[in-house]
């Protein structure tokens, strides 16, 4: 737990929804109230420039937009707070309502830091690299418009793994195995977990099933066939289109993602509350 005061907090916000920009004058207010600066995102002040001007960002919004900040910080270690809007998701700490009790605290210093791992996801074309991004939650190679199945040739640390039919294969962060890796039978790993999840589409061969790699290994997916368009999704943000012979390299990167939780903050209650878990009857 941290306990040194914050002095300037950037703002960063879901742009499209009307509640954020209400919320945005209720958060200014409480922050002003405390003596804290309050910077926010515009185009003049992009959230890479609010990391390194401020302690800590102040996100309203849900998942997405934390991902959003998380991708845009660049190589910037600013802690994290995600202001939800409606319901509690699994990366964002406290809800809009419970911004005037939860931010003091906060603002003192008092709370937990969540290191986050991510993965570098680099992709190569004929030997050489085309794009290079970085992961919160996970990277999906999945075919598009077109219900058309796709060979895809897994390799971890230089040994051939197997060749997948298949509608893509998703790469996933501790922090993503509860999101599209979850959704498709992959396992949930701790936050803390120092590994990822490779998980397969709606693979044809039944035996086929996740496979969790280590903090020191390197998955590559080759792209062997694909009837219609493919693409490389990460964190949901950005895309590219994938051909035939490309490869996909997925391993974790040097760099975390830090996340603020308040004291008190539980992990597991938020997954019983997301996955509906309420414990058996018998």
């Amino acid at each position: 737990m941290t306990t040194v005061a914050l002095k300037t907090v950037g703002i960063v916000l879901h742009q499209e929804k009307p509640e954020a920009r209400r919320r945005l004058d209720e958060l200014r207010r409480l922050l002003s109230q405390h003596g804290v600066t309050a910077l926010v995102e515009s185009a003049t002040t992009p959230v890479a420039q609010l990391g390194r001007q401020a302690d800590m960002l102040m996100v309203l919004g849900g998942d997405g937009t934390i991902l959003r900040a998380a991708r845009e910080l660049g190589t910037a270690t600013t802690p994290i707070l995600g202001i939800n809007l409606g319901a509690l998701g699994f990366l964002t700490s406290i809800r809009c309502e419970d911004m005037p009790a939860a931010l003091p605290a906060i603002l003192r210093g008092e709370f937990v830091l969540s290191e986050r791992r991510t993965l570098q996801v680099q992709v190569s074309r004929a030997g050489q690299a085309l794009e290079s991004h970085r992961a919160l939650n996970d990277a999906v190679v999945s075919r598009g418009a077109v219900s058309r199945i796709v060979r895809l040739k897994l390799s971890i640390d230089g040994e051939w793994l197997t060749e997948y039919v298949c509608d893509g294969m998703i790469f996933a962060t501790a922090t993503g195995s509860t999101a599209y890796s979850l959704s498709a039978g992959g396992p949930i790993l701790m936050p803390t977990a120092s590994a990822f999840v490779i998980t397969p589409i709606c693979p044809h061969a039944l035996s086929s099933r996740s496979m969790i790699a280590g903090s020191n290994s390197a998955a590559r997916c080759q792209v062997v066939s694909a009837a219609g368009e493919l693409l490389l999704t990460v964190d949901g943000q950005v895309s590219m289109r994938l051909h035939p012979g490309d490869e996909v390299e997925v391993r974790q990167a040097g760099q975390v993602v830090r996340l603020v939780t308040p004291r008190g903050h539980s992990y597991f209650e938020v997954l019983r509350q997301k996955l509906k878990w309420s414990g058996s009857n018998v």
